[in-house]
């Protein structure tokens, strides 16, 4: 594997069009604990809009629901990147959808069958239906302002199964873009290529919502699929029926009942397993299903 240099970070500036704002300053480093404790701190410290932190090894990121993460040296690709978007807060989930369908959209591109590469709701990017990539998004401002963002992304790269950590999360459901295409990527053009369509993408969050919905549900495999919903409330069961205009999924039961869910972790599941559960489900709750969306 080819070692990556400090310029070698700073050459992805080279790739990116004179318009794209994001990667205008990137900060690279051999090692640290974590990217997006890096970012939120220069947030906070008035980093400009774009910057970027993107390291050889991470020994101790975490994801959605503070699951840990980490990296072995120069097989993935981990950054973060600061955003200062002019965006509703209500909306600011839709930065965490704009991510997932950046990377899909670049990975896809390395696949030679439609669909290879997907997006479990809200923000996972699977590859044939492995988890190949993990997002987290975390913000400041107030009621009325989003001050920052810092989105996190993660992604499988160059690693094989012996690779992966023991007790890293989703290990069995887990690949790599090495697994699938059995070739090694470089790693500084291909965060040229996701900084690229992030840029689009976070901009249409900002002013172009509808759009940007469209091209998302076009890529999440999980609409119109049998899942299970686990919130802090309890677990869920029925068809992933729509995405809602402030990123929200909305689930339907057997019953026709509809509820919208926010922040929940989703898992796709076979007929079989939808019978089952949801039996089970009847058994323990006599009979509650989804919770009916207050009108």
């Amino acid at each position: 594997m080819k070692d990556i240099s400090a310029s070698d970070w700073q050459s992805v500036r080279d790739f990116l069009g004179k318009n794209v704002l994001l990667g205008s300053v990137i900060k690279s480093t051999p090692e640290t604990p974590s990217t997006q404790t890096e970012a939120k701190m220069a947030a906070r410290a008035g980093a400009p809009h774009g910057t970027v932190f993107v390291t050889d090894f991470q020994s101790a990121g975490r994801g959605r629901r503070d699951r840990g993460w980490s990296t072995k040296p120069g097989l993935d690709l981990t950054f973060s990147v600061i955003l200062k978007p002019e965006i509703e807060p209500r909306f600011v989930p839709l930065l965490n959808l704009a991510a997932a369908l950046s990377v899909c959209r670049v990975l896809g591109e390395f696949f030679t069958e439609p669909r290879a590469v997907s997006i479990k709701w809200p923000n996972d990017v699977l590859a044939r239906g492995k988890k190949i990539c993990g997002i987290i998004c975390e913000t400041a401002g107030g009621s009325e302002k989003t001050d920052w963002a810092a989105l996190g992304i993660g992604i499988n790269v160059n690693g094989s199964p012996d690779d992966m950590p023991p007790g890293t999360p989703d290990k069995p459901r887990a690949t790599s873009l090495f697994m699938e295409c059995g070739r090694s990527f470089h790693l500084p053009p291909l965060l040229a290529l996701i900084l690229t369509r992030l840029d689009e993408f976070t901009r249409l969050a900002a002013g172009g919502r509808a759009r940007l919905l469209t091209f998302y549900r076009q890529n999440c495999s999980t609409l119109d699929s049998l899942v299970k919903v686990i919130t802090d409330e309890g677990e869920f069961f029925g068809t992933a029926s729509g995405i809602e205009d402030d990123g929200a999924i909305t689930l339907t039961d057997s019953e026709g009942r509809t509820a919208s869910f926010r922040a929940a972790d989703v898992v796709h599941l076979r007929p079989a397993q939808c019978l089952i559960l949801a039996a089970e489900q009847m058994r323990n709750q006599c009979g509650k299903g989804v919770v009916p969306r207050e009108s």
